[in-house]
């Protein structure tokens, strides 16, 4: 195979883990909406789970390619085997919700349910955002480097949000069991939130490392 092929095939497979990642994302944000409307069906959250699996397998294709010819990669395999394992880690997380979801045997407190659809909504454009900067990290790092600074805005509005809720959820007296999920319903939103602004900030440093593209 040559050098050429093998840079494509990265390119093409890395692209491929995304849009999984995003598909599942998405349906993910679809779920939440209707959990905060209490039409929840719970059937739909194994398509995430499923697509978790799905992205699991595009991962070891992609680590195979990484492998295969060292020379023809832009960066270092650690960099990119750093990069999918870290973007997996999130991914991770994604999954852990919907099973957590799957076993929350509540429905959302009406008095936050704007506030926690805010943190969802946020979570999802996090996502997005990582994905569009993992692609320009290929092409463009100046426009990469913004793209992680936004990353960081939007974590900092979401930390915000997410101590408004649990602010809220700690002064319920009453079902402790209902708030102590709830409230772990909510870090887990955020953890995604905060995993993917470390990610960010390992992609900056990568930035500095490696000259401008």
């Amino acid at each position: 195979m040559k050098s050429k092929d093998i840079n494509k095939s990265i390119d093409e497979i890395a692209k491929e883990y995304n849009a999984q990642f995003l598909e599942g994302a998405s349906v993910l944000n679809e779920i939440m909406k209707d959990f905060i409307t209490n039409k929840l069906d719970k059937s739909r959250l194994d398509e995430v789970i499923e697509s978790e699996r799905k992205c699991d397998r595009i991962k070891e294709k992609y680590i195979q390619v990484l492998f295969q010819d060292k020379r023809a990669l832009p960066f270092l395999v650690e960099d990119r085997y750093k990069i999918i394992t870290l973007v997996d880690e999130a991914l991770g997380k994604v999954e852990f919700i919907a099973r957590f979801l799957k076993i929350y045997p509540f429905n959302l407190y009406d008095d936050i349910s704007e506030n926690f659809k805010k943190l969802c909504d946020t979570c999802y454009i996090l996502i997005k955002m990582l994905m569009d900067t993992l692609e320009l990290m290929e092409t463009n790092f100046d426009d990469a480097y913004e793209k992680t600074i936004e990353i960081e805005k939007l974590r900092r509005d979401a930390r915000k949000l997410r101590y408004s809720l649990l602010e809220t959820i700690y002064k319920k007296t009453e079902e402790p069991t209902r708030v102590l999920l709830t409230s772990k319903l909510v870090n887990n939103v955020y953890n995604v939130i905060a995993w993917i602004e470390d990610i960010a900030d390992y992609l900056r440093g990568l930035i500095i490392k490696y000259p401008t593209r």
